[in-house]
């Protein structure tokens, strides 16, 4: 069975992101965390809203994920922070032995 995730996180800015990213990689939650800027809309509180984001990919293992989601929330500054896992179907046998290793 393949155990490795994608695990999305959205983050109000530049700074959290790399906060959360040095946090997750040091921690050994994460192999390796991307970003890249999003534009957001969505519905908060009954009204619909607009935000410029970060958006986080991070790869790392299914049994990682309630670590990884307590930290998160635990320095995220989102009352509700997006932390949605998505398996990956298929990975070279190297990636995943590096995924693998990076976690140890």
């Amino acid at each position: 069975m393949n155990d490795i995730v994608i695990v999305s996180i959205a983050c109000a800015n530049e700074a959290e992101a790399q906060s959360l990213t040095g946090l997750l990689v040091t921690a050994r939650l994460a192999a390796c965390v991307q970003s890249h800027e999003i534009r957001s809309v969505y519905r908060w509180k009954g009204e619909i809203d607009r935000a410029d984001e970060i958006m986080l990919t991070a790869k790392t293992l299914t049994d990682r994920l309630p670590m990884l989601e307590a930290l998160v929330k635990q320095h995220h500054s989102y009352d509700v922070p997006e932390i949605i896992a998505t398996p990956v179907v298929w990975a070279s046998d190297s990636y995943a032995a590096w995924l693998r290793e990076a976690l140890d």
